[in-house]
């Protein structure tokens, strides 16, 4: 019973107000005139019939998007199992090759500041 009496109040509220007035004061808006300024219509609030029309089309739309939903679990349930193609072990990592010195240890990297070693003769 109060949320019937509280939506009355609200839509008596909403019905009871009016449009304002605006003006255009060169790119900006306002509730005050200004000089130079013109005067814009306001937002009138929605009649009730255009609210209602909204919510009857909203619940219509809920009601479509579940029976489309159910449909699609339906065919979920009734499609066939993916089948999967192609090798059924997973292919290794490629191995990398590692530059090797005739003693059979890895090469070792190391940071040289260019300029500061020895200068090769070109022959």
């Amino acid at each position: 019973m109060t949320r019937t009496f509280i939506a009355a109040l609200v839509l008596a509220m909403a019905g009871a107000a009016s449009a304002q007035t605006m003006y255009r004061c060169g790119s900006s808006y306002s509730q005050q005139p200004c000089a130079g300024g013109s005067e814009v219509a306001g937002f009138a609030p929605r009649p009730a019939s255009d609210i209602a029309q909204a919510k009857a089309a909203a619940q219509a739309d809920a009601k479509r998007a579940e029976a489309m939903e159910k449909a699609r679990v339906q065919q979920e349930k009734n499609a066939p199992k993916a089948m999967v193609m192609g090798p059924k072990e997973v292919a290794s990592a490629p191995k990398v090759a590692v530059a090797k010195k005739k003693g059979g240890k890895p090469e070792e990297f190391s940071a040289v500041q260019p300029g500061t070693g020895k200068a090769k003769k070109k022959s």
